[in-house]
């Protein structure tokens, strides 16, 4: 079976960047006798960033390109062969008031990819990592990269999708800089807040397409893993 790695949005979800709930909903009409027209039929809100997203450049970039000139120009940032590395649930450093950071260095990641012929997506958690009650990544818990881990994922050409199970790829309170995010946006995008707590490591083939908005950049988004044995199947 797929692994459905985007925890499923829920009504009034706490939305994490102070911009109120991740998702609502306004009724614009309903079933009724007598009304018509006979349908169901809302309006939905998304705060993407509190969701399974998809982030291009534009998002720390005053002239970065948005979601729908990917669509155009190159859609392959959006599916094919990916990786899925997870570290250790140790080696936290505290930052006081129940906050905590993993950060992994270059050396590790290296070790982790070693042996992968391709390197061109890849995905990143801990092992059994906290959830929320909504089923993401405890938003306390930061994971991020090193600037030397994210130059080295760069250095690979065919390199164009990085993935992590925290809520952003920086953690950098009352910095104006984005200094992971722009790394990784010289040749890939970025997907956050996946869960891979099901996931083993290992290869498998990623479905992540958002929803093609004009001017956005970011989309919420429904990524799926397929591993050798699913694919086979629907060839077969």
């Amino acid at each position: 079976m797929p692994y459905i790695i985007s925890p499923s949005i829920k009504l009034n979800s706490k939305g994490e960047w102070l911009e109120g709930v991740a998702y609502e909903k306004e009724n614009l009409y309903k079933i009724e006798e007598g009304k018509l027209p006979p349908v169901h039929y809302d309006a939905h809100i998304l705060r993407p960033h509190s969701l399974t997203h998809i982030e291009t450049p534009k998002h720390t970039q005053k002239e970065g390109k948005s979601t729908d000139f990917f669509f155009k120009n190159n859609p392959n940032h959006f599916f094919g062969p990916c990786i899925v590395i997870k570290f250790k649930n140790e080696g936290w450093k505290e930052l006081g008031d129940g906050l905590k950071q993993k950060v992994i260095q270059e050396e590790e990641i290296r070790e982790k990819l070693k042996g992968h012929k391709r390197i061109s997506k890849v995905l990143i958690s801990v092992e059994n990592v906290q959830e929320n009650e909504f089923g993401f990544h405890e938003p306390k818990h930061v994971l991020t990269l090193s600037h030397e881990a994210a130059r080295y994922l760069t250095s690979f050409e065919s390199f164009n999708l990085f993935g992590t199970s925290w809520k952003s790829s920086d953690f950098m309170p009352g910095s104006s800089e984005r200094p992971i995010h722009n790394e990784i946006f010289k040749n890939a995008l970025i997907l956050e807040n996946i869960n891979l707590n099901e996931v083993p490591e290992g290869e498998y083939f990623i479905n992540c397409f958002p929803l093609n908005m004009e001017g956005s950049s970011e989309s919420p988004v429904t990524a799926v893993l397929f591993d050798k044995n699913d694919l086979s199947s629907f060839i077969n």
